[in-house]
């Protein structure tokens, strides 16, 4: 399994105070079936508490997931900040992921390489 977190996702990540660990805890939920919801092509939207504060002061996550292959972080927001994406933000998503799917084991390692996405050890 490889996790990926993109520079803008990491720069959000920060700023909500979100940990790789917390990351990394959202994938492992993920892997065991606890899926907050499924948005559509791949996507789907994780809760993902600070440490020590819970998943109320938390925040939540749209990844792109294949189940026990990938995960990229696309877009994280603070859950006090908005209930949901906007139908255009959704839209914006699910095309990205469209694309991600499309993408090989070696086009992925090689987008991430060129972007300079960070790998979470899984």
């Amino acid at each position: 399994m490889k996790a990926y977190l993109p520079k803008s996702f990491i720069r959000e990540a920060k700023s909500d105070g979100i940990s790789d660990d917390d990351c990394i805890e959202a994938i492992r939920k993920a892997e065991k079936g606890l899926i907050d919801a499924v948005l559509a092509a791949g996507l789907i939207k994780q809760r993902i508490p600070r440490a020590n504060q819970g998943a109320a002061r938390g925040s939540r996550a749209v990844i792109f997931y294949k189940r026990g292959e990938v995960a990229v972080f696309l877009h994280i927001f603070p859950k006090s900040g908005k209930a949901n994406l906007t139908k255009g933000e959704l839209a914006e998503y699910i095309e990205l992921a469209h694309g991600l799917a499309k993408l090989t084991d070696e086009q992925l390692l090689a987008l991430s390489s060129k972007r300079e996405w960070r790998e979470l050890e899984i």
